[in-house]
C-alpha cells in the first residue's frame, strides 16, 4: 500500500512530533502505520482492521468495538 502526500512524494520524512492524525506504532520497529490495509465490520457494534508496517512487514489485527446508541 502507498499512501500518496506531497511531502511523501519529494522523499522527505514527516518528524514523529508532528502527527496530524492518530497512527499506531508497528509493535516490531516503531514506524507510524496511519491506515489500515484492510478493514471489515464484523457486526453493526464491531469492526476489524488489518494493519501492516511498511517498513518491516509486520502486522496484526485490531477489533474496535462500539458502545450500543
Amino acid at each position: 500500500m502507498a499512501l500518496f502526500a506531497p511531502a511523501l512524494a519529494s522523499g522527505r520524512k514527516f518528524s514523529r512530533d508532528l502527527r496530524t492524525r492518530p497512527a499506531n506504532e508497528c509493535a516490531q520497529c516503531g514506524e507510524q502505520i496511519f491506515m489500515p490495509e484492510w478493514s471489515e465490520w464484523v457486526n453493526p457494534a464491531c469492526a476489524r482492521h488489518l494493519w501492516q508496517c511498511e517498513a518491516c512487514g509486520y502486522s496484526f489485527e485490531t477489533t474496535v468495538k462500539f458502545a450500543a446508541a
